[in-house]
Order: C-alpha cells, then structure tokens, then sequence
C-alpha cells in the first residue's frame, strides 16, 4: 500500500504530467491549426482526379518529345482538380478551378506554375485533364516538370474550368492573379497529402500563358517574403508587347488562309470579351454579317475548332479574300492602325504590354522562329528593351527554336523541354535549339 505521502507525490506528479500532456497536445493543435491556416491560404477544396504511372509517363515523353524528351520519370503522378479563392477584373471575390500534379514520392525541386496557352473551349481547361493521352498543352507541360521531380500547377484562368464569367483575353495583368493565387493552395494540397515539395517556386507559360507567366513574375517581384521568391522563369512564344507588335500582327496584310483565320479568331476572342464584360457593340468592331457570327460562335460550349470554322465560314460568304480589312469596321482598322487610345479596347491593349520593365529574376525567353501566331518581334521586343534597360546575360537569355517546320503548335514540346533543362540547370542546361 502507499503511504499518503506517497500518494499525494504520485497525484502531484501524475496531475503535473496531466497538464503538461495538455499544454504540450494544445500547443500542437495549435501550432497545426496555425501552420494550416497559414498554409491553406486560399484553398476551398480538391479532387483526385486521376493518375499517371511512371512507367506511362516516360512512354509519353519519348512519344511526344522524341530525342529531346527530358530524363525519365521515377514516381507515378497523381493529379487533383483544386478549387481556390480570386478576383476578378472587377477585383470581385471568385473561385476558380485548376490542376496540381504531385509526384507521390514528392517534388523536392519546388513548384512550377505554368500557365497555358488560347483556349476557348472551358472543356479543355487543365484541370480537366485526369491523365490518358492527349497531347494537350496540360499533358506536355506535366510530363515536361512533374517527370523530374516538380509540382506542377496549371490555373484555368477567369472565365474558364469552373468559372462562368468571360475570359479576359488577353489581359496577361488580369490573368496573373490567376496564377499567383493557386500558390498557396496547391502548397496546401502538397501538405494535406503528405506530399514534401521543396520550397523553390518557378514560373512558366506558353502562348498566352507567356505573356500571363511574364506579369505573373513581375507582380510577385513586387511582394516580399520567401513564398513568393521566384527561382527562374522559363516563358514561352509570349505576346508581350499586345499594343505594338501584336496588334500589327493581327492587322498586318496576308494572303495566306491559315494566317488569316488565326488572326480573326484572336481578335474575336478579344473583342467578343469585351462585348461580354464591359457590353461594347460588336458591331462597332465587325461588319454585321461578322459581328452576328462572333456573337453566336462564342456562345455555349463549343470546341475551339467549331469557333474557328463558323468564323472562316463567315468570312467566305463575306467574300473577305483572306482580308480582316474585309470583316471589321473601318472606325476599328483606323483604331488599330493609329493606336487609337480613345478606344476603349485600344487602350485596354496599352495596359497589358510587359515588355518594358526589368526582372530580377533568372528568365530564359524562348520563341519559334517560323511563329504565325504569337509574332516571334514580341520576344525580341521584350529582349531588346530589357537589354537597354541593363538586364544582362547573367539573368536573361532568348533561344530561338530554330527548325522552320515548328509551328506554334509543334513548337509546344521542344520549348518545354528546354524550359524543363533551365529549371534543372540553368542556362548552362541549355541545348542549341533545334
């Protein structure tokens, strides 16, 4: 039997342990509801989705980058539809959709946010994608970075995936808040399944998502802090300077059909946001016959290739001989000629160049040289004045995709595989460009 004394030392000790298990077990409830919060930011919630095994994976990379194809995957990769908190262009509270690819042995390189090219077609947002074989834009860029040890996130931007609004196209300002919003919640999503991702961040994007990846970079070299600290930005056949040589790409005389539909479908696209945003008549920017078509084409869902076909098959009956003189308004071509800033789409244009500013970051601009779509002047542009501006090669380097049988459809892989090289090694990673 104890003594009383003994007893009551017992209880003291027992009641002392009580209470420090106690502390100790609300001080780490405390420190992981705080570490979640502070981890969780702007996540709403996530979805498994789908998978690639490693073994599919590296089949995928020989398929789709051939000799240039990146070193070989060694974990399986699981992908989540991820719903997060944004704004608007109105800066009005939204959420928005997107993809996160993880590794499952981890990613201990960092996180890569790349940002994908004009799409129309909300069914082909990235967070759509569950893993077969398609070739996408998403597809690439996950076989591109998840294969060697990267998180991937893909946003869907505003107006695509789950969002119901209209696309800002191509509003790469409006459009990066996108991007730098699912950071946070796709490092939550890592650490909700106990996946280790390294704290690295690096930024990425083709097309639109060039010019996208471009602002992204420059809007988070103006925070502060290590979460938002960008590693390297590989970007890629961007639209840069929207207002200047964009602008007289689209309006530039062709012959060539191909060129022609390309060009009407981007300023469609554009202007069709604008009627949809902020109520401009189309017609103040096509002849009728075509501003009826883009107001039904871009109606519902369609796919982008439906687009494109009822805007060509306008452009036949109007007999435009592969002219956009021929589909818009002439108050509209003196406008874009002239740089027009009285006009509301004009000067929306003006806010979006990033072309002139100066990074810190490491970037690696890469281009097609045969480009028809995103005009290879605008990487050259953002070169050129980043040069004058005393950016130098220790920091900023262009390489020119020189096969002339890319196109700014096939140029997707080769460009990412060397985006993948410069984040893995920097420029000295760089191979000459094919």
């Amino acid at each position: 039997m104890f003594s009383s004394q003994k007893v009551f030392r017992l209880s003291t000790a027992f009641l002392l342990l009580t209470l420090m298990t106690i502390f100790a077990e609300s001080a780490t409830a405390q420190n992981n509801k705080l570490s979640l919060g502070a981890n969780a930011g702007n996540f709403v919630s996530s979805t498994r989705t789908g998978s690639m095994t490693a073994a599919q994976i590296n089949g995928r990379l020989k398929t789709v980058f051939g000799v240039n194809a990146p070193s070989p995957a060694t974990e399986s990769v699981d992908l989540y539809k991820i719903s997060y908190r944004s704004a608007d262009e109105n800066n009005r509270a939204v959420n928005l959709s997107g993809l996160i690819a993880l590794p499952r042995g981890g990613a201990p390189k960092g996180l890569v946010v790349f940002n994908h090219g004009v799409i129309a077609d909300r069914r082909t947002s990235p967070s759509r994608f569950t893993g077969k074989a398609e070739t996408s834009e998403t597809e690439l860029a996950i076989l591109a970075f998840a294969s060697g040890g990267y998180a991937v996130a893909l946003p869907d931007y505003l107006g695509l995936g789950d969002h119901q609004g209209a696309h800002p196209f191509p509003l790469g300002a409006v459009n990066s808040r996108s991007a730098i919003d699912i950071i946070a919640p796709a490092r939550s999503l890592a650490s909700r399944q106990k996946t280790a991702v390294g704290a690295r961040l690096f930024i990425s994007g083709y097309s639109e998502g060039g010019a996208i990846g471009m602002w992204t970079v420059r809007n988070l070299e103006r925070k502060s802090g290590a979460d938002t600290e960008v590693a390297a930005a590989a970007l890629m056949s961007g639209p840069y300077d929207i207002s200047g040589v964009t602008r007289n790409s689209l309006i530039a005389p062709t012959d060539d059909q191909t060129k022609f539909v390309t060009r009407l479908y981007l300023i469609a696209y554009m202007v069709n946001y604008f009627h949809r945003s902020k109520g401009f008549k189309l017609t103040d920017y096509f002849k009728p016959s075509m501003a009826l078509t883009v107001s039904q084409a871009f109606k519902g869902v369609r796919s982008d290739k439906n687009i494109i076909k009822r805007l060509a098959l306008a452009a036949v009956l109007m007999r435009s001989k592969n002219s956009i003189d021929n589909v818009i308004t002439a108050r509209f071509k003196r406008a874009m000629e002239t740089l027009d800033a009285s006009d509301p789409v004009i000067r929306e244009l003006q806010k979006h160049d990033v072309y002139d500013w100066s990074p810190r970051t490491k970037m690696l601009l890469v281009n097609v040289k045969k480009d028809i779509v995103a005009d290879p002047a605008n990487t050259d542009k953002a070169m050129e004045t980043m040069r004058r501006r005393g950016v130098g090669a220790n920091s900023l380097r262009q390489l020119v995709l020189k096969d002339e049988n890319l196109t700014h459809i096939t140029g997707t892989a080769p460009a990412l595989a060397q985006a993948r090289r410069f984040f893995d090694e920097g420029f000295t990673g760089l191979r000459d460009a094919p």
